[in-house]
């Protein structure tokens, strides 16, 4: 089950959180999934909500269980 998704800053890339633990980063111009198709982030429960802050460091994702 899907609990979140957000935008990064620039509206390029998605990433959604769920209820296995993941989060997943998908290009929205390409329509495919970032790097490895899912990422455990240690979350001990399902992941239920994210935050894609602006940073001229990249994509940086912040997760909330």
């Amino acid at each position: 089950m899907q609990h979140d998704a957000q935008f990064d800053f620039y509206g390029s890339k998605l990433a959604t959180c769920s209820s296995d633990r993941t989060i997943r980063v998908f290009d929205v111009q390409k329509g495919e999934a970032v790097g490895a198709s899912e990422t455990r982030v240690g979350h001990e429960g399902p992941v239920t909500q994210l935050a894609c802050p602006q940073s001229s460091l990249g994509t940086i994702i912040a997760s909330a269980s």
